[in-house]
C-alpha cells in the first residue's frame, strides 16, 4: 500500500507540474505576441490573421480595454469586439488577455444591465462575454434590458424609447442570432418582421428607407433577416455590388474599404453563400493588410478619414472565421 502511496503521489505531482507549465506557457504566448512587433511568415492569410491578432492584442490598453484607435480611452464597443475576434481565432478564453478585457466589460455595465443605454454596445458585449463562456449572470440583465428596450413596433433605437433604427435593429438581431436564438423566440420574430417592411424597391436598405441602398446596412440587415426569412434574394443582389478588385464599398461604384468588406462576408456567410465569392473578398483583405497588421477605414463613425483602427481591425477577422448556418449546425 506505501509503494502504491508513492506512486500516486508521483503521478500527481507530473500532473500538477505540467498544468503549471501549461499556464505559464499560455502566458508566455500572450507575452510574446503583445512584444514583438514581427509578424510571421506564411501564406497571405496566414499573416493577415497572424497580424491583426498582434495588432489587437498589442493595442490592449492597461484597464484590460481596448480603445477604437491606438493611444485613446478604451471604450466598451471595441473591447466586445476585440474578445469576440480573438476568440474566433482559437484565443484561449482563459488568458490573461481575455480575462482582462472581460473584466473591463464586467466594469462598465451599468445597474439597469445595458452598456452605455446603447442597444449596440449592449448586444456586443454580450457576444463577446458569451464566447468567453463567462457571466451568465450578467449577460442575463444584458438580455433583460435588450427585450425591454424592443419598441412595440419590433424595432429598436439606439437607447431605451428611442426611435426605430434599422442599423441598430439590424444590430441586436444579429446578436441574437450569434447568442444561438432562434425564430420562436419572440423579439427575433417581430424585430424581423419590422426589418423586413423597411426594404428599398430595389432590393436593399438603407438608414433612412427609400433613399439609397447601403450595401453595409444592407450586410447588417441580412444577418439579422437570416433566422425568419429566407434571403437568397439579398444574397443575388449584394454580389452584384461587388468591385473588380474583390471588395465591397458602401454604394454602387464606391471605392472598396475593409470593414464595409468584412461585414458583406458575414452576411454572404449567414446566406449560406459558397465559399467562392466570400474566398474573393477575403483576398482583397489580403491585399490591403497594413505592416502592422491593421486596416485603415473611415467607417467607424467616430473617425472623419481613412485611419487604422481596432474596430476595422476586429471585423476582418471576424469575417474571415465567419460560418455558416449549415457550418454552425453540425458544430
Amino acid at each position: 500500500m506505501k509503494n502504491h502511496k508513492s506512486v500516486f503521489m508521483v503521478i500527481c505531482c507530473y500532473i500538477l507540474l505540467n498544468f503549471i507549465i501549461g499556464i505559464r506557457g499560455s502566458a508566455a504566448a500572450d507575452t510574446e505576441i503583445a512584444t514583438s512587433n514581427k509578424i510571421p511568415e506564411g501564406p497571405p492569410l496566414f499573416k493577415t490573421i497572424e497580424g491583426a491578432k498582434t495588432y489587437i492584442v498589442q493595442h490592449q490598453n492597461r484597464d484590460g480595454g481596448w480603445p477604437l484607435v491606438p493611444g485613446e480611452d478604451s471604450n466598451v464597443e471595441n473591447t466586445a469586439f476585440s474578445i469576440w475576434a480573438l476568440i474566433d481565432t482559437g484565443w484561449g478564453t482563459g488568458s490573461e488577455v481575455i480575462r482582462t478585457g472581460v473584466q473591463y466589460l464586467r466594469n462598465t455595465q451599468s445597474d439597469n444591465g445595458s452598456w452605455n443605454n446603447n442597444t449596440a454596445h449592449t448586444t456586443f458585449a454580450l457576444i463577446a462575454l458569451a464566447a468567453a463562456e463567462t457571466d451568465p449572470e450578467i449577460r442575463f440583465k444584458g438580455l433583460r434590458w435588450l427585450k425591454k428596450a424592443q419598441n412595440a413596433s419590433g424595432g429598436w433605437g439606439k437607447k431605451e424609447q428611442s426611435p426605430d433604427n434599422i442599423l441598430y435593429t439590424a444590430a441586436v438581431l444579429t446578436g441574437f442570432r450569434r447568442l444561438g436564438f432562434k425564430q420562436n423566440f419572440e423579439p427575433i420574430s417581430k424585430g424581423a418582421e419590422w426589418l423586413a417592411e423597411g426594404i428599398n424597391f430595389d432590393g436593399g436598405w438603407a438608414l433612412q428607407h427609400g433613399s439609397r441602398s447601403d450595401n453595409f446596412v444592407t450586410s447588417w440587415v441580412m444577418q439579422g433577416l437570416e433566422p425568419v426569412y429566407d434571403i437568397d434574394v439579398q444574397i443575388a443582389w449584394l454580389k452584384q455590388f461587388q468591385n473588380d478588385d474583390g471588395g465591397f464599398g458602401r454604394y454602387k461604384d464606391s471605392p472598396s474599404d475593409p470593414e464595409i468588406t468584412a461585414i458583406a462576408i458575414m452576411a454572404l456567410a449567414a446566406g449560406n453563400d459558397p465559399l467562392n465569392t466570400r474566398r474573393v473578398a477575403i483576398n482583397y483583405l489580403t491585399d490591403v493588410r497594413q505592416d502592422d497588421g491593421s486596416f485603415v477605414s473611415n467607417t467607424p463613425i467616430e473617425l472623419t478619414e481613412p485611419t487604422s483602427n481596432l474596430q476595422s481591425t476586429c471585423f476582418v477577422l471576424i469575417a474571415i472565421h465567419a460560418k455558416t448556418p449549415d457550418e454552425l449546425s453540425v458544430q
